[in-house]
């Protein structure tokens, strides 16, 4: 439709007042002044000469009032628009920095409740190691006055290495952070070590299987003889080497036989069971599960330094 050609001073401020209140509304709700409520934009949808709204068309005493007027309109409306709107940038920023602070404190919170659970964790296991050594010294104290002093342990220490327990941070499992892994092992064979140096009669139980092959549940039921104090390393240890780190350093012990329990769980099963540790971040990839199934070796008992063998079997 052609623009009908405005020829009167009245008029133009009629449109101009018109376009204005469209545009403004436009303007607040969409966000944006550019090209919605500027002057230019404002005359060019009015058909108003913006030399007209400048007062350089000879208007009367009393259009120039209303043409400079509404000038001032259009700027007033222009600058408290901008204002508002970095007024609500800065509300944005401060609301955007409150929830960071919270993030990192909530962070932080986390950190320190973890460190409280291993301490809490360190000071279990100190008060066990403590237990271990009372028992060791009255079983040590009674030993010349028993004739079957292996006999009378009955109340044996059950001690369980497990690298797994260090891998576990804020509720989940770190499997793959090789320098918490690292660290890991160091500790358990810290404790090991620890527990070797004892003076009383004791079984190590090298656990040996797949992940998902029941090793865990194995340990935690407890199933051990009790004429010697229990030592079980809690590890998939497949291959003959990893075995041979343990039993090289059980060896330097007193009184230690080592029992290999091998655990030969079908390998549809422990797929299963790894699917069930999605929701726990143990899940290991099928390939790896696989790779590391080639990788076990089978004990070798004339060439591993082997004292007793348990078979564990489950489909």
């Amino acid at each position: 439709m052609p623009k009908i050609q405005i020829t009167s001073d009245e008029d133009r401020l009629k449109e101009l007042e018109r376009v204005y209140t469209q545009q403004t509304t436009e303007a607040l709700i969409t966000g944006k002044l550019r090209k919605v409520a500027t002057m230019k934009t404002i005359c060019t949808i009015a058909n108003v000469d913006p030399t007209y709204v400048y007062g350089k068309n000879n208007p009367t005493p009393e259009a120039l009032k209303k043409y400079l007027d509404f000038q001032k309109k259009v700027n007033d409306f222009a600058q408290t628009f901008k204002n508002n709107k970095a007024n609500l940038s800065n509300i944005d920023d401060e609301k955007l920095n409150l929830l960071e602070s919270a993030r990192e404190h909530l962070f932080k919170l986390e950190i320190e409740n973890t460190d409280l659970v291993n301490k809490l964790k360190k000071a279990h296991e100190k008060q066990r190691n403590l237990q271990a050594e009372v028992l060791e010294a009255q079983v040590l104290n009674n030993t010349n006055k028993l004739s079957h002093p292996s006999s009378q342990l009955n109340s044996n220490t059950i001690n369980v290495i497990s690298p797994d327990d260090t891998l576990q941070y804020n509720k989940h499992y770190e499997f793959f952070d090789d320098e918490l892994k690292e660290k890991a092992w160091d500790e358990a064979r810290e404790k090991f070590q620890h527990l070797i140096k004892r003076k009383v009669p004791q079984r190590i139980y090298l656990l040996v299987g797949l992940p998902c092959s029941g090793k865990s549940e194995w340990a935690k039921a407890e199933k051990v003889l009790h004429d010697r104090h229990a030592v079980i390393i809690d590890a998939t240890n497949l291959t003959k080497g990893e075995r041979a780190l343990w039993i090289n350093l059980a060896r330097k012990g007193q009184d230690i036989k080592v029992c290999a329990v091998v655990f030969l769980t079908d390998f549809l099963t422990i797929k299963e069971r790894n699917i069930e540790r999605l929701n726990q971040n143990k899940f290991i990839d099928v390939s790896i599960l696989e790779a590391k199934k080639d990788k076990f070796e089978p004990i070798d008992i004339k060439f591993e330094d082997v004292d007793e063998m348990i078979i564990v079997r489950e489909d």
